[in-house]
């Protein structure tokens, strides 16, 4: 089931149709005089409340229900929900976050993701630190596009924001237990108490475990599994015209490690097809050789600070974060047993990594007839980051000399200073112009180290280092600026019916590699990227119960940063992208009790040029961009009844992908096929808070892979889980 590619020139005449068609639906349509209707959806994206409907920008928001009843958990279960989003992992401390077809899969410690991601307005540096993002969740808002104003350094293709719940001045909280496949076990628990009249606390915890989707051969050990617990705790005091929130928060995930399976593609030479197939016969997709001894440890913890003063001018806001992250890994990136297949890479990282950061802004009154921004950023974080590559060669893949011992060693310093401000500035009753800039200053320090541990006494030094390359010690600094903006021109010819035009430029400071094979090209940055967004969208509301927003949009990318890995050897370079599209998103309140819904994405994301790499040109030009899927849809039906004293609510999602790269080679064995998941939730509450729920995923047991590695034409791949199901016990009092 594949929808034909629709061109963007089909997509602008499809919004400039709904330009002209919607306000004559609008103004045709009687007033809504039934209870029947959408709930209105608050987002902040623009650094204030605001309508979902009223924000120039391509959003996406979940609230709170909608991550209960999709029975959410993190990033990866809202990622595919959203219009032009996916998310791929290779491991607990690298998600890699695609937006419109703009992502990285750099581990570098001195780079930036291209897609921000933020807790509670706090900027994370590192992808992995999210480990407690989805514990006591108001809402998940999805900007997709260039957010180079306001979020700045690493928002270059889009930005995901969580919010948590913060303290109220109530006494309340809720008790849920869960079970599920898998051995699953987990209990969760949210307390808030009342101080008085001015001060709150809230405290959230969870615990879960299970014994993994997967299977190690032939010890039978589970792989895919783990456990994880977290708490955060928050105090809210309000002082006169003056309010600080401060927050806490720790983790820890001890989860086992992944279970490589061997995929073969149409390119796979035969004789690697034949014995791929006799060494795994009997196995099904998700048993693998990969070693039990594989892990994935992650700890994670943070300090918050929110101060706000009301003024009688302007708002005034401080935000001060300080976040430690440290992660490890192994894996066996072959999940095939040595010397039966002839290559072996025992893959170990280790990372530690802190931040700071520091930002203070200005923020026009909600009167004020021009709404504005204004602020400054302080950002700096310090990462120590190791990696091995044990590795075990024979022919005809390699001479056993060409195996070997490796390790890489990154120290990075990376700080980034930004100015910014933005301005909405409404005119003529109906329009409204957004003016927005920001100037960002980056500094990147780094000194690398690359050891062949085997002291060379087997040359050439293991790959990936060898054979081209030799151990090196070296240490390098830049430093990158460049202004973004935003332009945005919104017209409201009737009510709840807007449209908009708008032009954004976004930006990545340059980066530096990692596993370099040289110490020349250790310190040779990558160029920064810049990205320039045309788009144009409609956000309407009709009759208060059908809600249609759509956007077709045409990126331009200068410099995009790649990476690709040649064998063992992870190859850098910049290259020249465009991306045209369109996303449309709808919801539709059939009744009081039922709501459908969904969303359609279209992607035309090319490579426009080849990438130069020192001395290999990579024949990129013309290739799709990785994790760029020509389309993708969801469909949804949520319901919500009184029965038997108690409310019951039910949903089913369905998701479609279509087949997409996981790197810009495009070779037939790093295709991901396309695939559906289906997922289901039913709960019942009864007036006392006794909620009682059950969920499954992936219903139709769909085979998809969330990872794949190629090398010798096969791609070593990590598949997603299977059907699960879940049932969770919720007391709230």
């Amino acid at each position: 089931m594949k929808f034909a590619h629709a061109t963007t020139a089909s997509a602008v005449a499809l919004i400039a149709g709904a330009m002209l068609a919607l306000p004559a639906v609008a103004q045709e349509a009687p007033q809504e005089s039934s209870a029947t209707s959408l709930d209105d959806v608050i987002v902040t994206a623009q650094r204030r409340e605001q309508s979902l409907q009223e924000v120039p920008i391509a959003i996406t928001a979940f609230n709170a229900e909608t991550l209960e009843r999709t029975a959410a958990t993190g990033i990866s279960d809202i990622a595919a929900k959203a219009p032009g989003v996916t998310l791929t992992q290779f491991n607990i401390g690298e998600p890699q976050l695609y937006i419109r077809g703009v992502g990285t899969s750099s581990d570098s410690a001195a780079s930036d993701p291209s897609i921000g991601f933020s807790i509670d307005e706090v900027s994370i540096g590192r992808s992995g630190a999210s480990a407690l993002s989805f514990l006591d969740i108001e809402r998940v808002e999805v900007l997709r596009g260039p957010q180079g104003t306001l979020y700045g350094r690493n928002a270059s293709g889009g930005a995901l924001n969580i919010y948590t719940r913060k303290p109220v001045f109530e006494d309340s909280g809720s008790l849920t237990a869960r079970i599920g496949s898998f051995d699953e076990y987990g209990l969760e628990g949210v307390v808030n108490r009342a101080l008085g009249d001015d001060s709150a606390i809230r405290f959230a915890a969870r615990y879960t475990t299970n014994d993994g989707y997967a299977e190690s051969l032939p010890s039978g050990e589970g792989l895919e599994g783990g456990t994880s617990w977290g708490a955060r705790l928050s105090y809210l005091k309000d002082i006169g015209d003056w309010s600080v929130l401060v927050s806490g928060d720790y983790s820890e995930d001890d989860m086992d490690g992944h279970a490589r399976i061997p995929v073969t593609a149409f390119g796979t030479a035969p004789a690697f097809v034949t014995l791929i197939n006799s060494l795994r016969t009997g196995m099904d997709r998700r048993q693998s050789f990969s070693s039990p001894d594989n892990y994935q440890e992650r700890t994670n913890y943070g300090l918050t600070g929110r101060v706000e003063h009301s003024g009688q001018a302007f708002d005034f806001v401080s935000l001060t974060s300080y976040r430690d992250n440290d992660y490890s890994w192994r894996d066996n990136l072959g999940g095939l047993p040595f010397p039966g297949f002839p290559l072996s890479v025992d893959n170990r990282a280790s990372e530690a990594a802190t931040q700071f950061s520091q930002e203070f802004r200005l923020v026009s009154k909600p009167d004020s007839p021009i709404n504005w921004v204004a602020g400054a950023y302080f950002f700096q974080e310090d990462i120590d980051r190791s990696e091995r590559f044990i590795v075990n060669t024979a022919l005809p893949i390699a001479p056993p000399s060409f195996g070997g011992d490796t390790t890489f060693l990154q120290d990075a310093t990376n700080r980034s200073y930004a100015l910014f401000g933005q301005a909405n500035i409404p005119f003529a009753d109906i329009w409204e112009l957004t003016l927005g800039a920001r100037w960002t200053w980056d500094e990147r320090e780094i000194h690398q180290v690359a050891i062949d541990n085997e002291g060379g006494a087997n040359p050439p030094a293991g790959i990936p280092l060898g054979p081209g390359g030799s151990p090196y010690n070296v240490s390098g600094s830049e430093s990158f600026n460049e202004p973004t903006w935003k332009i945005a021109l919104a017209v409201e010819p009737v009510d709840n019916v807007r449209f908009y035009a708008s032009y954004d430029r976004g930006y990545k400071a340059g980066s530096f590699p990692s596993t370099a094979q040289s110490g020349a090209q250790a310190l040779l940055p990558l160029d920064s990227e810049l990205l320039d967004n045309y788009e144009i969208g409609v956000k309407s509301t009709l009759m208060g119960r059908w809600r249609l927003n759509a956007a077709a949009f045409k990126l331009d990318y200068t410099d995009l940063q790649v990476y690709e890995l040649l064998g063992l050897a992870l190859v850098t370079s910049n290259a020249q992208a465009e991306v045209e599209g369109f996303e449309i998103e709808t919801a539709l309140a059939l009744t009081n009790n039922l709501t459908i819904g969904g969303s359609y994405t279209s992607l035309d994301a090319k490579f426009t040029s080849d990438a130069v790499s020192g001395a290999l040109v990579l024949p990129y030009n013309g290739n799709t961009l990785p994790r760029s899927p020509d389309s993708q849809y969801t469909l949804y039906v949520d319901s919500e009844w009184d029965v038997a004293g108690g409310v019951l609510a039910a949903r089913a999602d369905y998701q479609w992908t279509d087949d997409f790269y996981f790197d810009p080679s495009n070779n037939p064995e790093v295709l991901s096929p396309a695939h559906e998941l289906v997922s289901a939730f039913v709960s019942w509450e009864s007036p006392s808070g006794l909620k009682v729920s059950v969920y499954g995923k992936n219903l139709t047991d769909t085979e998809y892979q969330t990872h794949i590695i190629k090398n010798v034409g096969v791609g070593f791949s990590v598949f997603g889980a299977p059907r699960s199901f879940g049932l969770a016990l919720t007391q709230s009092f």
